[in-house]
C-alpha cells in the first residue's frame, strides 16, 4: 500500500495509536481479566453476584518499543463494567460463570504532539468467563481455581478512531492460588495468557495480528477486621506485539503497583477501591494513576 508522504505520516501516526491503545485496553488491567484481593474464593453454591466497576486511568508519558519516552503524549481512560457472576457445584466442584460487559471512553489523546481522534464512548467487547476450582478447602484457607475468558469482538470498533472495540476474538486462561499464611493474612498468586484472533479490518484494510500476552500478579491481604481488608500487590505483563500489515510492533511490558482497600457495607454488600502506578512500561503508555471501584451486591 503507497501513501503519499502526509497520509503516510497520519498513517503512521494511527498504527502508533493503535499499537498504544490496544496494548494498554488488552493488558490485566483491561477490563473483567483484571484480579482483585480474594477473587479466587469461591462464594457458595447457589449465590448470584452482581458488580459494577469504574476503572480510570490517566498518562502523560508514551514508551516506544525501544523504551525511549515520546514527548508530548499523554491518554485519559474512563470505562465501566457491568458483571454478572453465577455460583454454583458441578460434578463436586465449585464452578462459576460470568458475563462482562464494558464501555465507556478515551479522552485527551496526544501523541508526539499531535491530537489524536478518538471515541470518546463506546462499548467494549462482551467477555463470557467459566471458572472452575479442583481445590476449595475453606477450613484451611486454600483454594485453587482456573478461570477461561473468551471475549467477542462486538464492542463498537472503528479502522480510523482509537475505541475500546477490538474487532478480534480472544481466549484467556487464568489460574489463580489463594491461601493463607496467617490467621488475618492471605496471599494471591494468579498468572495468565491470552490468545488473539486476527482483526481483518485495520487502519487501511490491512490485517493486524497481535502475539500472545502473559500477565503475572499478586496481592498480599490483611484482614484488618471481620468487614474491612487492605491489599498490596504488583502486576507485570508482556507480550502482545502487534502486526500492523507489514508494520510490527515492539512486545508490550508494563510493570505497576497497587493498594487496595475493601469493605463490607452491610452483609450483602462489598465495596473496593484500588490505586496504581506504573512503574515500568514499554510500548504503551505508562499511566501515572489507575483507580478502581468496585459495587458488588451479593443476591
Amino acid at each position: 500500500m503507497m501513501l503519499a508522504p502526509r497520509k503516510r505520516v497520519r498513517y503512521s501516526l494511527f498504527v502508533a495509536a493503535g499499537f498504544a491503545v490496544q496494548c494498554l485496553m488488552s493488558g490485566t488491567a483491561a477490563y473483567g481479566q483484571d484480579y482483585q484481593p480474594r477473587d479466587f474464593v469461591p462464594l457458595p453454591a447457589g449465590t448470584n453476584l452482581a458488580l459494577v466497576y469504574y476503572l480510570g486511568s490517566t498518562s502523560d508519558t508514551l514508551v516506544d518499543g525501544n523504551g525511549d519516552d515520546v514527548a508530548d503524549s499523554n491518554l485519559d481512560t474512563n470505562v465501566s463494567l457491568l458483571r454478572y457472576v453465577k455460583y454454583f457445584d458441578l460434578a463436586g466442584m465449585r464452578v462459576d460463570v460470568n458475563v462482562l460487559q464494558p464501555f465507556g471512553g478515551l479522552n485527551n489523546m496526544r501523541i508526539a504532539g499531535t491530537d489524536i481522534d478518538t471515541k470518546h464512548f463506546s462499548s467494549g467487547d462482551l467477555t463470557l468467563v467459566g471458572t472452575i476450582w479442583p481445590l476449595n478447602d475453606a477450613k484451611n484457607g486454600r483454594y485453587f481455581g482456573i478461570a477461561t475468558y473468551l471475549t467477542l469482538p462486538t464492542g463498537n470498533y472503528s479502522a480510523t478512531k482509537p475505541s475500546l472495540g477490538s474487532n478480534r476474538w480472544s481466549v484467556a486462561v487464568q489460574p489463580g492460588f489463594l491461601f493463607n499464611v496467617a490467621p488475618k493474612w492471605s496471599v494471591d498468586v494468579v498468572g495468565g495468557v491470552t490468545i488473539y484472533g486476527d482483526n481483518n479490518d485495520g487502519p487501511g484494510g490491512v490485517q493486524v495480528e497481535k502475539d500472545a500476552s502473559y500477565t503475572a500478579l499478586g496481592w498480599v491481604n490483611y484482614n484488618a477486621s471481620d468487614t474491612t481488608m487492605l491489599s498490596a500487590g504488583a502486576t507485570a505483563s508482556w507480550g502482545g506485539a502487534e502486526t500492523v500489515g507489514s508494520i510490527r510492533g515492539a512486545d508490550v511490558e508494563s510493570t505497576t503497583v497497587r493498594v487496595a482497600w475493601s469493605q463490607m457495607l452491610n452483609p450483602t454488600t462489598q465495596f473496593l477501591m484500588e490505586v496504581g502506578h506504573d512503574v515500568d512500561a514499554q510500548n504503551t503508555f505508562k499511566r501515572d494513576t489507575t483507580l478502581t471501584l468496585r459495587l458488588a451486591k451479593f443476591f
